[in-house]
């Protein structure tokens, strides 16, 4: 297959649209005294809607974007047919020695984007790194058949590292990424030598005779966040993602404050307090607002993967060395004892400060903790 060149270019008149539909944005009027969690604050909206009509420069970010070399490539993926999908591709700089070529996926709410912070830190490093747009995101095309699940999106991530010349890999995921990378490990060991990840979700383990290990502070914490913020009081719209996917597609597709709104939410509450500016959070809208179908099929992926559909995968021990990053304001993660009893766990580094975003929020941290555990494992062939 083909790889072809690629540049973002959205056409004038979708730009020009999207200005429209902000000028005739209406917003909550109701102003609650309360100061309980519940929703983006109204005057916050205000203030960025009016950024995003007077000061926000789409063509400048698409520049800025186009500075990471893109491209486009045709998976086939069998009886889905083939899709399109859109990556970043970019050669390590160092030359002292042979590059390890590096996968890194994303999740949702986010995109491709995610790498831009890390990649020069990594392309130093001596990594090829390889981040693609999750199929049905961004750039990338999604099937209309149904049942497109995670050993689908595994499948596709591999052939395209091996299209790209590269049998043997490492890969980085959080969010989606990481659920997508813990198949993959379980699926093509023989392609993959290492995995990392800042997301990390399992069932309780079955402990040798009963007896549940010990815990520190932060490994409680890590579980108090998983399983009560998270699960119990936080998880609400991943439910309607599942169940009502084509319902709130349409109405985040028409409304572009509506959809910022739903983006602003997860990345402030997500997040470990990192100072969002609007051009951040915009742009992260925007990937999604003009993405090939829309924001749609980023939720339908929820649909096609509930939870009973991907627990054969989260359940089988992964043989491939994996490595941890554990951040407070992760929304999964959890403890050393938990990894080791569901993964060839060789390295669980844990961090005072970060979030759910971390390659964005932190990158230097996340990628000195790439860097450490991928090279600790990573074996010339």
């Amino acid at each position: 297959m083909s790889v072809k060149s690629f540049k973002i270019n959205i056409p004038d008149t979708e730009l020009e649209l999207l200005q429209q539909k902000l000028a005739l944005t209406r917003l909550s009027k109701y102003q609650p005294e309360w100061t309980e969690e519940n929703g983006i604050d109204g005057k916050y909206l205000r203030d960025a809607l009016t950024y995003w009509q007077k000061e926000y420069s789409w063509r400048k970010v698409e520049e800025k974007l186009n500075r990471m070399p893109q491209f486009t490539t045709s998976i086939d993926v069998g009886d889905f047919g083939a899709l399109t999908i859109h990556f970043v591709h970019a050669r390590a700089v160092s030359s002292k020695k042979k590059a390890i070529p590096l996968l890194f996926l994303h999740g949702w709410p986010g995109s491709f984007m995610e790498i831009e912070k890390g990649l020069p830190l990594l392309l130093r490093a001596g990594f090829d790194v390889v981040a693609p747009s999750l199929p049905g995101y961004g750039f990338s095309s999604y099937p209309k058949k149904k049942g497109f699940n995670l050993r689908h999106h595994a499948e596709v991530m591999n052939k395209l590292m091996l299209q790209l010349g590269y049998p043997e890999y490492v890969i980085q995921g959080g969010d989606w990424g990481s659920n997508i990378v813990h198949a993959m490990g379980i699926l093509f060991p023989d392609n993959i030598q290492a995995i990392h990840r800042n997301m990390f979700e399992t069932r309780s383990p079955q402990w040798p005779e009963g007896k549940e290990p010990e815990y520190t502070a932060s490994e409680q914490a890590h579980l108090d966040r998983a399983f009560t913020w998270f699960r119990k009081q936080n998880l609400a719209y991943a439910q309607i993602h599942v169940q009502r996917p084509l319902t709130m597609g349409t109405m985040l597709t028409d409304s572009p404050m509506g959809l910022f709104t739903w983006f602003a939410d997860k990345l402030i509450t997500w997040s470990d307090a990192y100072p969002w500016t609007f051009d951040e959070m915009i742009t992260f809208t925007m990937l999604h607002y003009f993405a090939v179908d829309g924001p749609t099929t980023g939720l339908v992926m929820y649909h096609e993967n509930p939870e009973a559909g991907f627990a054969e995968y989260m359940q089988e021990y992964v043989k491939v060395p994996c490595g941890f990053s554990a951040v407070p304001k992760e929304l999964m993660v959890m403890p050393r004892s938990w990894a080791q009893m569901a993964t060839n766990c060789v390295f669980y580094k844990e961090h005072t400060k970060g979030g759910h975003f971390a390659m964005w929020e932190r990158p230097e941290m996340l990628v000195e903790d790439m860097i450490e555990f991928f090279e600790m494992v990573w074996k010339e062939k």
